[in-house]
């Protein structure tokens, strides 16, 4: 997709190289690959299916799903989470990589047999324009297909209480910082992420995640129009979700 995107403010920023210097530290291509063959098989979808992953981030689950067999599309927003997709790819056919918004998918109706939408890729926008996402991953959907979202767990959070400040050092010698903020009322959680460089440079990242419980889940997706909506504790599409779980697995036809 070329062209400018719909404007998203402040998260444009977010999803910049500093994403890329936080992350990938923490990154294990045995544990990308082991999600992303768990989240195709919550999608019911075997090798040759064709899967859209949206968002892709820096390709860590649609590259693994591609070497599976899979003929994967990766989506995503920010020219430098595609840049590093792009490199880890490297000549590989697949998976096809489009720089896009979610908001206004650059594919027709029913192209693909799962939509896969990993990692609290949802929830940095209003509740309505949530549903209106959600909405447009299931306009490309095929009919009997399946989205599978893994995102956090608002409950989970709430019982088990967001520690207000971390730090650790990152690999290049810069001091990494995040300080939380819960409202709970407003279900959002508000993070600072700051890193300061060996140099002393001071690189900032303000963001809010909204956060919904599993109930909420399953009311924005039947209002999006999905008939089929299930919530699980784990990736096996069995475990029921208990209140301090951090992390929900959500599917839906």
């Amino acid at each position: 997709m070329s062209g400018s995107l719909p404007e998203m403010g402040e998260w444009d920023a977010v999803f910049d190289e500093t994403y890329l210097r936080t992350y990938l530290p923490l990154t294990s291509d045995e544990r990308s690959r082991e999600q992303a063959l768990a989240a195709a098989s919550l999608a019911d979808v075997e090798p040759g299916a064709e899967v859209l992953d949206c968002p892709c981030g820096f390709g860590r689950h649609a590259i693994p799903l591609a070497e599976a067999g899979y003929r994967v599309t990766g989506l995503d927003r920010s020219e430098t989470q595609l840049a590093e997709a792009e490199r880890r790819r490297g000549d590989s056919e697949w998976p096809k990589l489009v720089r896009g918004d979610y908001r206004e998918l650059p594919f027709e109706d029913a192209s693909f047999d799962a939509v896969l939408c990993l990692f609290s890729s949802l929830g940095y926008l209003e509740r309505d324009e949530d549903v209106g996402v959600l909405r447009e991953l299931r306009r490309v959907l095929r009919p009997g297909g399946a989205l599978v979202v893994e995102t956090a767990h608002r409950d989970g959070f709430a019982r088990s209480a967001v520690a207000p400040r971390t730090w650790e050092r990152l690999p290049d010698g810069s001091l990494y910082l995040e300080e939380r903020t819960a409202d709970w009322a407003a279900g959002t959680i508000a993070t600072h992420r700051l890193i300061v460089t060996p140099g002393g440079e001071r690189i900032e990242r303000p963001y809010v995640l909204r956060v919904y419980s599993a109930k909420e889940w399953l009311e924005l997706l039947r209002e999006a129009g999905y008939q089929e909506t299930e919530a699980f504790g784990a990736w096996d599409g069995v475990t029921p979700i208990t209140p301090d779980a951090w992390r929900l697995f959500v599917r839906a036809r």
